[in-house]
């Protein structure tokens, strides 16, 4: 696998899935800025770029803040 190429867990697969609303090209989009190919990669624990999977674990992470700050709002 090349340096700058990386996979995740399964368990780290599940936790994205939990935040979708359907599996749809529209909501990997709208959720992780990604393509229905990179979503493939990922469900079937194949390498992609290094800095397409920060940049999804960075939107998940802020999605959690998110959800925290309109708790404590609520």
């Amino acid at each position: 696998m090349c340096r700058d190429m990386s996979t995740i867990s399964p368990r780290e697969f599940a936790a994205l899935r939990g935040v979708l609303p359907a599996i749809t090209a529209e909501h990997l989009f709208a959720v992780y800025r990604i393509s229905e190919t990179t979503w493939r990669k990922l469900r079937e624990g194949r390498p992609v770029k290094r800095v397409t999977l920060d940049r999804i674990r960075a939107r998940y992470r802020d999605m959690g803040r998110a959800a925290e700050w309109n708790r404590k709002v609520s």
